[in-house]
């Protein structure tokens, strides 16, 4: 092989493996806090909901991170008259979520549908690593005497970057912050 070959080829590996590696953004949009000035959601319930992935790993491990993350951060919805937390169901089971908050007397029932809450870890050549905290969920509010969803709200946060060991541990903090973020428009 000829030095430039060498030299050529030395380069096309090198240089992509010095990059940092980038997940795709996040929803950038500013949206109104649920618990906005004025706001009043009654008696409320909230259904937890998965949708997780086909592969998703440790499901339970997840489901009770969010459990608790969900349950710390119920008293801060300050809009409510009182707040009930069912437990976590899968998203199949949305319309027995709105029959118990009906069953239960709620004026309000706050579906948060959980698509993701896990650590991603990004590998990147020759030695550039990466791990996120990856909570994403949607909090739809629901009328339960009509069924209408009066507001869907979608949530993505990301917190981690380069050279950064993020594992399970940081979950509940990372799902409390993301449910304040859309509860009271609290940012960290």
């Amino acid at each position: 092989m000829r030095p430039l070959h060498v030299l050529v080829l030395t380069v096309a590996l090198v240089f992509p493996g010095c990059s940092t590696p980038q997940l795709p953004d996040a929803p950038s949009a500013t949206q109104v806090a649920l618990c906005s000035p004025g706001v009043s959601l009654g008696k409320v319930v909230i259904a937890p909901l998965t949708r997780w992935r086909t592969d998703q790993k440790e499901p339970e491990v997840r489901e009770e991170i969010a459990r608790k993350a969900i349950e710390a951060t119920a008293p801060a919805i300050t809009c409510a008259a009182s707040v009930k937390v069912l437990p976590i169901a899968p998203d199949t089971a949305a319309a027995d979520s709105l029959a118990a908050a009906k069953a239960d007397g709620a004026a309000t029932a706050l579906l948060i549908r959980i698509d993701e809450l896990g650590p991603i870890a990004i590998l990147s050549f020759p030695a550039l690593w990466s791990t996120w905290s990856d909570v994403k969920f949607t909090l739809d509010v629901v009328d339960v005497a009509s069924g209408e969803t009066r507001r869907s709200i979608p949530h993505h946060r990301r917190k981690g970057g380069a050279f950064e060991i993020r594992g399970l541990d940081p979950l509940q903090g990372e799902m409390e912050q993301a449910l304040k973020d859309v509860i009271a428009g609290a940012t960290d």
